[in-house]
């Protein structure tokens, strides 16, 4: 898997925050086996911090976006959206080779 992260307007440093996005990252590695690219765009704008993930991979492009006061929390909350939709792919595609 590879991973890229972009902060903009952040009081956090790019590595105080790589790890906890590297582990947050490496629980999407589970659903493909590691054959996807993923993209943070973290933001802080009106009080708030958004945490953007864009996935992709070989017929595959998944979107999770999430704001919150908390940081952490948005990133935890964006990881849990791309999640869901992978299980979601995954299902559909097992059911198709059956």
């Amino acid at each position: 898997m590879q991973m890229e992260y972009a902060l903009k307007n952040t009081h956090v440093k790019g590595s105080e925050i790589s790890d906890f996005l590297e582990e947050k990252t490496a629980k999407l590695d589970k659903f493909l086996g590691g054959k996807i690219h993923a993209r943070w765009n973290i933001t802080f704008e009106q009080e708030e911090h958004e945490a953007h993930l864009h996935v992709t991979g070989s017929n595959l492009d998944m979107v999770g976006k999430a704001r919150d006061h908390n940081l952490l929390s948005a990133i935890e909350a964006a990881v849990e959206k791309v999640e869901r939709q992978l299980s979601k792919y995954k299902q559909v595609v097992q059911d198709h080779h059956k």
